[in-house]
């Protein structure tokens, strides 16, 4: 027990924020934003290998092999690379009831999903597949009712979530089942409440009202009306693609285009950010080929109006680039 939890916490703690580095500027050098932006790094990765060896019908330990020795290889990289990014900056703040509140109820719901885990009847689509493909050594080419074919189910290929899942389940020596219903909630839950503080800091100017922002967050997702909603969906299926997109990559987006389309504050840096966000939600669910473009195109669209900037239409149409392939060869496969 205590070595998978080392193992938990050296592959989904102290690797994210090793790697995010890669990705964070100077003023945003934040050991939680770190680790948003490294969990987000390594899902794009993980996206990026295992896509062609599906598509190839390779091995399942292929996948899991190149994926580790990719990311040892980048986190040696980052050590060397940003070693100056790793000071801790270390300031006083007062903290406000607020803050306090927003804390607690934030824990709560941490401590509620790991206590009280869930389940639910599209695991078959998530945790099933990820057990098969430990067991069998390959990837895809199993129905939901456990039928071998050599036809590989793209709707599932193309957003191999399950195969991220089984991957992480073998880093970390814990059963899949077990991986996403108590440890990748706390990961996902965590990430929602950062990135929706990032993005509240972007929004207000007083402290307060970051933490107010927050506060109605988490009452929106605890006492949330409908299941089916965004909010209550994550809390409840953390490990669905779907919550994850909604919850996760697309706040993250809209953060990032704060920063991305403003001439004041333009950098090359935020559109690799937002290109690799991409990428982690395609991994995700294929319904991010559909809103992650109509999300990101939207905001570029009203950005180049306002700034008269035409520049961001063509750098949005870079970034999902990978959207628009996957579509693409989810035709062609289908």
């Amino acid at each position: 027990m205590i070595i998978k939890g080392l193992l938990c916490l050296y592959w989904l703690i102290i690797i994210p924020i090793i790697l995010g580095k890669f990705l964070v500027k100077k003023d945003e050098n934040e050991l939680l934003y770190s680790w948003i932006m490294g969990n987000i790094l390594q899902m794009a990765i993980f996206f990026v290998c295992a896509i062609p060896l599906i598509l190839l019908k390779k091995s399942f330990m292929t996948l899991l092999y190149i994926y580790t020795v990719i990311i040892v290889i980048l986190t040696f990289i980052s050590i060397l690379v940003n070693r100056h990014k790793f000071k801790l900056n270390i300031k006083k703040r007062k903290i406000t009831v607020f803050q306090v509140i927003a804390i607690i109820l934030i824990f709560v719901q941490l401590f509620i999903k790991f206590e009280y885990a869930n389940i639910n009847n599209d695991d078959a689509s998530f945790v099933s597949i990820s057990t098969t493909m430990i067991q069998t050594n390959k990837m895809y080419l199993h129905s939901t009712t456990g039928a071998e074919t050599n036809i590989i189910e793209s709707r599932r290929a193309l957003a191999p979530i399950s195969a991220y899942y089984a991957v992480l389940s073998k880093l970390v020596c814990t059963h899949v089942t077990i991986l996403t219903h108590t440890v990748l909630p706390i990961l996902f839950i965590s990430m929602l409440y950062g990135i929706y503080y990032y993005l509240a800091k972007k929004i207000f100017k007083e402290k307060d009202s970051i933490y107010i922002f927050l506060i109605i967050i988490c009452f929106l997702n605890l006492f949330s009306f409908s299941i089916k909603g965004a909010n209550r969906y994550m809390i409840l299926y953390s490990w669905f693609g779907r919550a994850i997109l909604a919850m996760v990559i697309l706040p993250l987006i809209w953060k990032i285009c704060f920063d991305a389309m403003n001439k004041e504050s333009n950098e090359i840096m935020d559109w690799i950010k937002m290109f690799f966000t991409v990428l982690a939600g395609c991994l995700g669910t294929e319904m991010a080929n559909a809103l992650i473009p109509i999300s990101l195109g939207a905001m570029a669209i009203v950005s180049s109006i306002r700034d008269k900037e035409i520049s961001y239409l063509f750098k949005t149409l870079i970034c999902i680039i990978p959207c628009i392939l996957i579509g693409i060869i989810y035709l062609i496969i289908k």
